[in-house]
């Protein structure tokens, strides 16, 4: 990503998504099951299981993320397109 993506991605997560989440009833009520179905499967597991999910929730987390960072650069590379 380059310094001026890097930076407009930064404020767009710091200022932008969560107002854009927050208006959207579908994603709070998903996050809101999601919760749930963590803590019961959490209360399902012992010790050894509950570090496996850890873990793999983790890698989960920085694959969402790249994921994330991804659909915003080519977002931006098509804004940059239409703008030519």
């Amino acid at each position: 990503m380059t310094a001026l993506m890097e930076i407009l991605y930064c404020y767009a997560q710091d200022h932008e998504v969560e107002a854009l989440l927050a208006l959207d009833d579908e994603y709070k009520e998903c996050a809101r099951c999601t919760r749930k179905q963590e803590a019961r499967l959490r209360a399902s597991l012992d010790k050894e299981s509950e570090g496996i999910l850890n873990e793999f929730l983790d890698e989960q987390k920085l694959l969402q993320f790249k994921e994330e960072e991804a659909h915003f650069r080519a977002g931006f590379q098509i804004a940059l397109a239409l703008t030519r």
